[in-house]
C-alpha cells in the first residue's frame, strides 16, 4: 500500500512538472551539485526539457524572448574518484530550417573529481567544474556563445539513516563565469530522502542561491531512470535515461 501512495504522489509530480538529471547530465541533485558519484564502471545516457525559467538569460533567446530546450548526454564513471559528462543543448536560431527554429547546439563537457569518500562522520567532498570547453559554430563569434553554462564548485554531502530511512544533506560552494548566471553563485544545499520501503525513489528539496526546487526521481527495471521537479512550484521540467555498468556489474541506484 505505501508503495502504490509513494507511486501516485510521484505521478502527481509529474502531472505539475517534470525533470531529468543534474541539467549537466552529471550526478547530484537537480541544480545543484553533491559530493555524491556513481559506481566505477557505471555509465548513462538520457535527454531532458529545461523550463526556459531555468536557462541562462542570455544566449537562450529567440525573437527577444527566452524559450524552452531540450538536452542531451552522456555520461561516465571510469573511477570511483572521477565523472566526466558530455553535454547537448538545443538553441533557436533566425532563419533555422529545423523543426520551432532548433538550429544550433551548444556543447560542453563536464567533469568531477572525489578526492574525499564518505567516512563514518565526515562528508564526502568533492570538485567540479561544468562547461569545460565549449565548441562553437564557425559562423558564431566568441562572445555570443561560449560558457553559458560555466561554473566551479567544491560539495559537501553526507548520509545519515534512520530506521531504514536514509537522508543525504548535501552544502556546495559554486561560482559561474558569466555575470547573467550570478544568481546561482554562492552557498546553494539541499537534502534528499529515500524510504525504506522504497530505496530506489528518491525525493529532493534544493536551494539553488535564487530558487527553490522540488523533485523525485525513481529507478526502474534496474536500468531506467526518472526525475520530475518544480522550479518556485510553477516551472516544470523533465527527462529520462538509461544507466548500465560498462564492467557488467550490477547497476545500484
Amino acid at each position: 500500500m505505501k508503495r502504490i501512495f509513494f507511486l501516485f504522489a510521484l505521478c502527481a509530480l509529474c502531472a505539475f512538472a517534470s525533470r531529468a538529471q543534474q541539467y549537466t547530465g552529471m550526478s547530484g541533485m537537480l541544480h545543484i551539485p553533491s559530493a555524491e558519484m556513481h559506481d566505477e564502471g557505471d555509465a548513462r545516457i538520457g535527454a531532458h526539457f529545461i523550463n526556459k525559467n531555468m536557462m541562462p538569460d542570455t544566449g537562450f533567446l529567440y525573437e527577444g524572448a527566452k524559450y524552452h530546450s531540450i538536452d542531451y548526454y552522456v555520461d561516465i564513471t571510469p573511477f570511483s574518484w572521477i565523472e566526466m559528462a558530455f553535454t547537448c543543448t538545443e538553441r533557436k536560431t533566425k532563419g533555422s530550417g529545423d523543426f520551432g527554429g532548433y538550429g544550433r547546439k551548444d556543447r560542453y563537457l563536464s567533469l568531477k573529481i572525489r578526492p574525499f569518500r564518505e567516512g563514518e562522520y565526515m562528508p564526502a567532498i568533492a570538485l567540479g567544474w561544468n562547461d569545460v570547453g565549449t565548441t562553437i559554430d564557425e559562423s558564431a563569434t566568441r562572445s555570443d556563445v561560449q560558457l553559458y553554462f560555466r561554473n566551479y564548485y567544491v560539495a559537501a554531502s553526507k548520509h545519515f539513516f534512520f530506521s531504514g530511512h536514509q537522508f543525504e544533506l548535501t552544502m556546495s560552494y559554486r561560482h559561474f563565469s558569466r555575470h547573467y548566471n550570478s544568481k546561482w553563485n554562492g552557498l546553494v544545499g539541499g537534502v534528499t530522502y529515500r524510504p525504506a520501503f522504497w530505496p530506489k525513489a528518491r525525493a529532493i528539496v534544493e536551494y539553488t542561491g535564487n530558487d527553490l526546487l522540488v523533485g523525485m526521481d525513481i529507478l526502474l527495471w534496474r536500468h531506467l531512470f526518472l526525475q520530475a521537479s518544480i522550479k518556485d512550484f510553477q516551472y516544470p521540467s523533465f527527462g529520462i535515461s538509461y544507466h548500465t555498468n560498462l564492467f557488467g556489474k550490477y547497476y545500484s541506484y
